[in-house]
């Protein structure tokens, strides 16, 4: 029951830091635009971070863990920065 809470407790503190880091990341990238680019970069250097462990470790990597970690990068870099085929005014 204990580790349930815990579990709840870490899922709403990771929830919580994602949406600060989206929303400070996305006013800094409103400032100038080459804040946002730097801010992009960021996030592609963030992807290839994942990528690359995943290749370092291999089997031993959980692939799920790997997906999961992509997935959150990307869905970082979407409330962030918005659609990159469809940019938000100002940016």
């Amino acid at each position: 029951m204990k580790h349930d809470a815990e579990i709840i407790a870490l899922s709403a503190e990771t929830l919580a830091m994602q949406a600060v880091l989206a929303h400070v990341l996305d006013r800094v990238a409103r400032v100038d635009p080459r804040l946002a680019h730097a801010i992009k970069t960021g996030f592609d250097n963030a992807a290839n971070e994942v990528e690359h462990m995943a290749i370092k470790f291999g089997k031993a990597a959980d692939p799920g863990h790997t997906v999961k970690a992509i997935a959150i990068v990307e869905g970082l870099r979407a409330a962030t920065l918005g659609n990159q085929e469809k940019p938000r005014s100002g940016v």
